[in-house]
């Protein structure tokens, strides 16, 4: 998707089609956690489509996220730091590890869900 003020709400649009394989509580947190990566994507200056792939395998929900922007770098430094980032606690909360690649351009996920 584009990095536009509406990426977000695509993002989101796009996540309907997990509805008939988890559970509404489980589609909700991907969508927050995927909503919020995007956005902070947008935020930090992607000019180039962000990728978003998303897998299910064994009740986990592996994601990755990957744009030209530094807002995977942000989350870094926010980690590394201890910041209160609002979007640092709302991932941490939602998924069990998350991580970038050694290049910071790609943030990868991993968390619980249930089957619909």
């Amino acid at each position: 998707m584009f990095p536009t003020v509406e990426a977000s709400s695509e993002a989101r649009r796009k996540l309907i089609a997990l509805a008939g394989r988890i559970d509404r509580a489980s589609l909700t947190d991907v969508t927050v956690v995927v909503s919020e990566l995007v956005a902070i994507s947008v935020a930090h200056g992607a000019s180039k489509p962000i990728e978003v792939v998303l897998t299910i395998e064994d009740g986990k929900l592996l994601g990755a996220l990957c744009d030209d922007g530094s807002g995977p770098r942000a989350l870094v430094r926010a980690r590394k730091r201890r910041s209160d980032s609002l979007v640092l606690r709302i991932v941490d909360a939602l998924v069990e590890e998350w991580g970038t690649d050694a290049s910071e351009s790609r943030i990868w996920f991993r968390m619980a869900v249930q089957p619909a």
